[in-house]
């Protein structure tokens, strides 16, 4: 699978101007064929996240090349006045990159978290990173499903390097035993801390999140008691 991520911003911020972009941005998406389109307002608490989710899943990279002028003028239009944008490749880069809680139920939030990695980090050091993301599904249950990418295509405040996205049952999930769970402040949030020598991600990220009716990450991978650490 080959995805596409963009969280964007617009101005005027009222219900009217946010519905007729949503509608557009939903039927420039439908247009692309892509295997699954979501188009969704975020929700209160995201953090340079963007007022829109829009997120789509080819069956290849080819595919989306295909389509992808129309959908950039459908993003970039007025009243849209900013876009940050990732693409990556849904297939896992290493084990327990991709998992769905075993006995769990379908996410009803999905988050996506945009990040990027220092240059001068070491592949030992992003290795580390990458295996505490990947440690949190083991302790913190309101994760129904879960992966970490690595960016091939980055486009708006940072080159980003890593998303790493969630399903939850509800917001409750992600806001409460997600953030305040302690394997995320005693072995994820260091990496982020700029005051702690192993931090490695020194830009702002954007942490964004919305309302799905479908599960969005993909189910054929392994349950949190076989995830790799």
């Amino acid at each position: 699978m080959y995805e596409v991520t963009r969280l964007i911003d617009v101005s005027p911020l009222d219900e009217p101007t946010l519905d007729a972009v949503a509608a557009r941005i939903a039927a420039a998406a439908d247009a692309t064929g892509a295997e699954i389109a979501l188009v969704s307002p975020t929700l209160p608490g995201v953090r340079n996240g963007g007022h829109l989710v829009a997120h789509l899943q080819f069956d290849s990279e080819d595919r989306w090349i295909g389509s992808r002028a129309a959908f950039d003028r459908a993003t970039s239009q007025e009243p849209v006045v900013r876009v940050n944008s990732v693409e990556y490749h849904g297939s896992p880069h290493r084990p327990g990159s991709v998992g769905r809680r075993a006995m769990g139920n379908p996410g009803a939030v999905y988050r996506t978290l945009l990040l990027r990695v220092d240059d001068s980090a070491t592949t030992d050091e992003v290795d580390r990173f990458e295996r505490a993301l990947l440690r949190m599904p083991r302790y913190v249950d309101a994760i129904q499903a879960w992966r970490l990418s690595r960016v091939a295509v980055a486009g708006g405040d940072s080159q980003w390097t890593h998303v790493w996205e969630q399903e939850y049952a509800d917001v409750d999930g992600l806001l409460g035993p997600y953030m305040n769970h302690p394997i995320h402040w005693a072995s994820v949030d260091p990496f982020f801390d700029p005051e702690n020598p192993v931090c490695l991600v020194t830009e702002r990220v954007c942490h964004s999140f919305c309302t799905t009716d479908r599960p969005l990450i993909e189910p054929a991978s392994l349950p949190t008691e076989s995830a790799q650490v």
